[in-house]
Order: structure tokens, then C-alpha cells, then sequence
């Protein structure tokens, strides 16, 4: 059964993505467009999500306090965006990349992928932002 499963949710096959690799790669576009609207939504009362990490172990996650972060970003409050959420350029950045990522993989039909590099440096950077989050204290998070 397992097998059958994996064959199943291939990403590409014979170097073309497959329907779900097309479909998981519109999820990953629309979820970091998503991400990428959301503080300025939140910010309107348009919308409005607790972190579920925080809710259930009372510690903020890597992205607490992203959206506030980026509506002071925006107000040309540096200091406060950084005290929010000391990560908020890196969240931008690897939004992007994976909006990137998704758009290619979509327009020419065959998985694009992250360097191994670059993934364990943006694995260190999130750890690094968390660790941050906690010196700079419960009043940002």
C-alpha cells in the first residue's frame, strides 16, 4: 500500500509535474501570497488568526508578531519591527522565493527546488529569529 501511495502523490514524473505536483505547488503560491497580504488585511479587521504554536505552548513561534512587524515596517518604524519580530526582512525574502519557486515549477511544468545550501541557512536563520524573539522578551511577542 505504501508504495502505491508515494507513486500517487509524485511530484514529476519523466521530468513533467504531475496533477499533484501542480496542485501542491498553486498551494505553496497561494499560501505564501497569502502570507505576504495577510499583515495588511489583519491590520483593516478584515482578518484575523491566533498562532496556533503560541496557543498551545504559550511561547511564541519563529513568524510571531510578522504581521506587526511588517504594518510598522511600513509606518517607517524600523525600531518596532525589529522588536516584533527581529526576522521580518528574512520572512519577506523566502516568501518570495517560494512565490518564485511556484511560479516557475508552475509556468514550466517541472518541479523547481532550493539549493540544500540555502535551505539549511534559512533553517539556522529561523532558529536564530526564535532565539531572538525570546531576549527580546514576552512584551513583543
Amino acid at each position: 500500500m505504501g508504495a502505491g501511495l508515494a507513486k500517487q502523490l509524485a511530484i514529476e514524473q519523466n521530468g513533467r509535474l504531475t496533477f499533484s505536483g501542480y496542485l501542491i505547488n498553486a498551494l505553496i503560491l497561494s499560501t505564501c501570497l497569502g502570507t505576504l497580504v495577510y499583515p495588511f488585511l489583519s491590520q483593516q479587521g478584515t482578518i484575523h488568526f491566533d498562532c496556533i504554536f503560541k496557543e498551545v505552548t504559550g511561547l511564541p513561534c519563529p513568524s510571531c508578531g510578522y504581521s506587526t512587524a511588517i504594518i510598522y515596517a511600513f509606518q517607517k518604524d524600523l525600531y518596532h519591527a525589529f522588536l516584533h519580530n527581529p526576522g521580518w526582512l528574512i520572512w519577506i525574502a523566502f516568501q518570495l522565493l517560494l512565490v518564485f519557486i511556484g511560479l516557475k515549477s508552475l509556468i514550466m511544468g517541472s518541479q523547481a527546488l532550493i539549493s540544500q545550501r540555502l535551505l539549511y541557512l534559512l533553517i539556522v536563520l529561523i532558529v536564530l529569529i526564535w532565539v531572538g524573539k525570546f531576549l527580546i522578551g514576552p512584551d513583543y511577542y
